[in-house]
């Protein structure tokens, strides 16, 4: 987190598409024992265009906006503001999927489902500057290592190059690509040899497999 975590005041942002639940986080944030000001957003690309204008100390991160295909914000947003501490609060209850995220740099995983009195009392371990993840269970260090290397590739990627890499995992060929993305087969073709050099890899299926890093279950 930020070096003004113990200052006067702490800036937060809530990335989430739902309005019911900003409202319920902006209460349980309003409960903690610090003194914050609260941003809301709804969309992935305003929570990029937030961390690149202000100051944040903390981001709260849903992973189901509309515009965010599964760990890819997450991953986009601490590439480009390392500084500036993540969690996410998602209805997801799945380990694997916290150990992504957890792989990716996030601080936390707050499942949506906790408590009231519960959800506050993580909100001030992460205002502390320490970590939270609400799920237990034993973490292969080997998984977890694998997890840091694939998210620093995918991280390497333009937002281009990850629909590219999405549709090749989805059994699309370069034509089909082109159309879908309306772009030239021939800029198809490119975007793949460069996903290819980056992730290290060299036939579709590969691309594929490193495509599940990204997904989270529903």
């Amino acid at each position: 987190m930020s070096s003004n975590v113990f200052s006067d005041q702490i800036n937060i942002l809530v990335a989430d598409d739902h309005p019911l639940f900003r409202q319920a986080l902006s209460e349980a944030l309003s409960q903690t024992d610090f003194k914050i000001n609260i941003s809301q957003v709804q969309t992935l690309a305003d929570a990029l265009e937030a961390a690149d204008q202000g100051d944040l100390d903390l981001i709260l991160l849903d992973l189901k906006m509309p515009d965010s295909v599964g760990l890819m914000g997450l991953i986009e947003l601490r590439e480009k503001h390392p500084e500036t501490a993540i969690a996410v609060v998602t209805a997801n209850e799945s380990s694997q999927t916290m150990r992504k995220v957890k792989s990716a740099g996030a601080i936390g995983y707050l499942i949506k489902s906790m408590e009231l009195d519960a959800l506050v009392k993580a909100l001030n371990t992460l205002l502390k500057g320490e970590q939270y993840f609400s799920l237990e269970g034993v973490v292969d260090q080997k998984d977890v290592d694998n997890d840091i290397d694939a998210m620093k590739k995918l991280a390497s990627l333009t937002p281009q190059q990850q629909n590219v890499l999405s549709l090749i995992s989805r059994g699309y060929l370069n034509k089909q690509i082109a159309y879908e993305l309306n772009i030239k087969e021939t800029t198809v073709k490119t975007h793949v040899s460069e996903i290819f050099r980056k992730l290290g890899i060299f036939n579709r299926t590969q691309a594929a497999i490193f495509n599940q890093y990204l997904n989270v279950p529903e």
